[in-house]
């Protein structure tokens, strides 16, 4: 039962992930700053969610989602650059959550996180994302410019974590009660 379970939080993850490219592609996709870089990247919101709360079956699912993506939109980059990015991708976030771990105290269960560890573990994230992916991207001599791309990239997985963030705390947070105000006052 639980490989089931595992199977399908790593599928869930993978259409999740996927679906999330495919919209950012479509909404961002002419404004790249340079190769895979946009100015607002909200996958990495995704990527940072699916982490924190399926940790590895989070991050094995990222992983084939990139694998798939990356195969589709650069198909002459062959398979080996679809593997290593698609691993890069699920690779960072679980990385930052181990490293918030230790470093920030965030609790291995997620249980108990105040906005402010949240926002030093997105910048974490944001920041290390980048670095590994334009490591990779320059060990391959698709980024002209270390520096501007890492800084966009970083910018940009920062903005899509936290406009996912934001509408996740829409999305659960409950909507004011006008009867149990009239009654305070």
């Amino acid at each position: 039962m639980k490989f089931i379970k595992n199977f399908l939080v790593v599928a869930v993850s993978a259409s999740i992930y996927y679906f999330a490219l495919l919209v950012n592609e479509w909404v961002f996709g002419d404004s790249e700053f340079s190769f895979d870089v946009h100015w607002v990247f909200f996958p990495s919101g995704f990527r940072f969610v699916l982490v924190l709360l399926a940790m590895e079956s989070g991050a094995l699912g990222i992983a084939l989602g990139g694998i798939l993506w990356n195969y589709q939109v650069h198909p002459d980059l062959g398979l080996d650059f679809a593997v290593i990015t698609g691993f890069v991708a699920g690779f960072s976030p679980w990385l930052a959550r181990q490293l918030s771990v230790i470093f920030l105290g965030l609790d291995r269960e997620f249980k108990v996180v105040s906005p402010q560890t949240l926002l030093k573990i997105a910048l974490l994230f944001a920041t290390l994302s980048a670095l590994l992916h334009q490591l990779w991207f320059y060990s391959q001599g698709l980024t002209e410019n270390f520096v501007s791309s890492f800084t966009v990239m970083t910018l940009s997985n920062l903005a899509g974590t936290l406009l996912v963030l934001m509408a996740f705390k829409f999305i659960i947070q409950k909507p004011p009660n006008p009867a149990a105000d009239r009654k305070k006052s």
